[in-house]
């Protein structure tokens, strides 16, 4: 006669316990790589986030600049007075540089040119600096001039570099109407 079990035995649940403890090892490991991933994805995303809002600033500045200039060997000076401003001053001068000393990229903006920066005009100036380590800022110009390169290395990325097509005509600053951040142009017939 056959006795009959009610009990697990004690291998039996040795094993399914042992069994238990590498499925939730393994599913811990997976948890924590999915979270570092996801980690380093968010990193990278907010900053080509962070660059592509830069370099869009840098193309509205250059693109609606009337007056332009690029100075600097081992890096780039840019000096414009354009019609695009991020603090509402009408006509700016805007200088985009690499502070050496910080190691950031740096736009000013003022109803000032920059060479006109001193102690006694200094609130004028307004500064917005790049939260960004910057190793190396250049702006190239074609011979013609109608073609701009931008080429910003930051420390541990890939360097960025972005070309735009910049019309020869200046904008006619005395046709330009402008309405709180909301710009209509018009180009000269040159």
């Amino acid at each position: 006669m056959k006795k009959s079990r009610n009990a697990f035995t004690l291998i039996e649940l040795i094993i399914s316990v042992f069994l238990l403890g590498m499925i939730v090892y393994f599913l811990y490991t997976s948890v924590a790589n999915l979270q570092k991933s996801n980690q380093i994805f968010e990193k990278k995303s907010q900053s080509a986030f962070t660059n592509q809002r830069i370099l869009a600033m840098m193309q509205k500045d250059i693109f609606y600049a009337t007056k332009f200039s690029i100075r600097g060997q081992e890096n780039s000076l840019v000096d414009m007075q354009s019609t695009n401003s991020i603090f509402d001053i009408d006509y700016p001068y805007v200088t985009w540089l690499l502070k050496p000393d910080l190691k950031k990229l740096v736009r000013f903006e003022s109803i000032l040119p920059f060479k006109d920066m001193n102690a006694k005009n200094n609130p004028y100036f307004h500064m917005s600096i790049i939260n960004k380590e910057c190793e190396k800022y250049k702006v190239y110009q074609s011979k013609d001039k109608e073609n701009i390169l931008i080429y910003i290395k930051f420390k541990d990325e890939n360097p960025l570099v972005y070309e735009f097509f910049k019309p020869l005509k200046p904008m006619d600053t005395n046709k330009t109407k402008r309405r709180g951040s909301l710009v209509s142009s018009t180009y000269s017939g040159q």
